[in-house]
């Protein structure tokens, strides 16, 4: 279960309600067709007949595919991204897939950088793009390089840091939503901070500073992120003086400097602020893309992260907010979106699905349209994608299957279709990791049904 914050017309977060994992629905319609389900369980079985799924792991959380195991990993610890992959994953991809040292990477939905940082420790050249502002602006500061002389300024900064008096505040974010998650005197010391940091002539200064700042808002705020959104954290440990808090930017500031030293960016990586499905060309086409898209699970980034991009300076007011929604993959439903990029979508979403789920007792009666432009938002990636792409060229894709209704929306099945359409080759689908669902829809789902309920690795050529 996770909560959901709704907006008003202002696009102020204001009430909570309660949902399901995975945004399924509240029931299944008694009357509903069996026969349209089965039809579209045979259609997912004919793909799994001809391209067999190679299962890697059936576990649901000791996988390469997820982000926990890239705390263990300098550079890549410095921010919690909770959509990435591992490192390890990255770097066993590349190579894996790799043909020669002079093979471009791409990753078109960057996040964090987890792709680009890894391919440059491994000395390739990377290229990413992301629309999320925050998640592009961590990723360039960790792939960021720093000199010698970079670090003595860092250091001599945060000596200043920490004995100099703040006593003049920055602009509070004009969200009265996200400032009320933090007590008085907290946000008080936050603003603080920024100040301090603002005044700092160095960019790489401000940047290292900025990112301390934002690896600890959620342990001082009075919330905490779960699922789509935040919701309110049962105690509060400890009341928090400037003084800790400052301390607590320099666990951060300790741990940046030590993993600075013992990592090289051998190549630096050319991080993209632009959207996948627009039209765009890379200084130099790609060999080797691994990325892992929004998943079709009604995840909204500007709610899971929605502190830190008020905080960060990233949204201003809520037309960014809506900007921000409204560039990204339709993934979720709290953005009405107009109708684009039809004509690369699935038959199958378009049709026997979405016509299925619109007979059920959905939480949100636009999950079937939401299902609808996620497919076509994606065939769009694909296809933009194609003129950056080197002959033979290699492309892993992590999906995670979704449920509504009762129906599993088989993501890795219908997009590897999608692909195979525009002219990919398909090298084979691998299970990474087993999903689960809300124990509602583990009632109403059948069980020959649940082997869909899976995190999987696409693996295309483009020929």
């Amino acid at each position: 279960m996770y909560k959901e914050i709704l907006e008003d017309e202002n696009g102020f977060f204001v009430e909570e309600v309660q949902l399901e994992l995975f945004s399924e629905s509240k029931s299944v319609d008694s009357n509903a067709n069996l026969a349209e389900l089965d039809d579209i369980i045979a259609y997912y079985e004919e793909f799994e007949n001809k391209y067999p799924i190679k299962v890697i792991n059936r576990k649901q959380f000791s996988t390469p595919v997820n982000f926990k195991q890239a705390k263990l990993f300098p550079r890549h610890r410095w921010y919690t991204y909770k959509e990435g992959f591992s490192p390890q994953f990255v770097e066993d991809f590349i190579k894996r897939f790799a043909k020669s040292q002079q093979d471009i990477v791409f990753d078109p939905f960057g996040g964090i950088g987890t792709t680009v940082l890894q391919s440059s420790i491994l000395n390739f050249q990377g290229y990413s793009n992301d629309i999320n502002p925050l998640s592009n602006y961590v990723a360039f500061v960790k792939t960021d390089s720093y000199s010698k002389n970079d670090i003595i300024e860092l250091i001599t900064a945060f000596e200043n840091f920490t004995q100099t008096d703040l006593n003049i505040e920055a602009e509070a974010p004009i969200n009265k939503t996200v400032t009320s998650y933090f007590s008085n005197d907290i946000l008080e010391s936050i603003l603080k901070i920024q100040y301090w940091i603002s005044l700092q002539k160095s960019i790489k200064i401000k940047n290292i500073f900025s990112v301390a700042l934002l690896t600890i808002l959620e342990t001082l705020s009075t919330h905490k992120k779960d699922g789509n959104g935040v919701k309110k954290k049962k105690s509060i440990e400890k009341i928090l003086t400037l003084s800790d808090i400052k301390k607590l930017i320099g666990r951060q500031i300790d741990l940046f400097i030590v993993d600075i030293q013992s990592t090289e960016i051998k190549i630096k990586p050319k991080v993209y602020y632009q959207s996948s499905f627009e039209p765009y060309i890379l200084e130099q086409k790609a060999d080797i893309v691994i990325t892992s898209p929004p998943y079709a699970n009604c995840f909204d980034y500007s709610k899971v992260y929605l502190v830190e991009l008020w905080f960060g300076g990233f949204f201003k007011n809520t037309i960014d907010q809506r900007l921000f929604r409204q560039s990204s993959i339709t993934s979720h439903v709290h953005y009405k979106w107009e109708k684009r990029h039809n004509d690369f979508g699935h038959e199958l979403i378009n049709n026997q699905i979405a016509t299925y789920l619109k007979k059920q007792n959905l939480w949100d009666k636009k999950i079937p349209m939401m299902l609808v432009g996620y497919f076509s938002d994606m065939g769009k990636v694909l296809y933009e994608m194609i003129p950056n792409l080197n002959k033979d060229s290699i492309i892993g894709i992590v999906v995670g299957n979704s449920v509504y209704g009762g129906l599993p929306i088989a993501t890795d099945i219908l997009l590897s279709q999608i692909a195979i359409k525009l002219g990919y080759e398909l090298i084979g689908v691998e299970s990474y990791r087993t999903l689960t669902s809300s124990s509602q829809q583990l009632k109403i789902i059948r069980e020959g049904d649940k082997k869909y309920l899976r995190e999987s690795l696409i693996i295309l050529k483009w020929k």
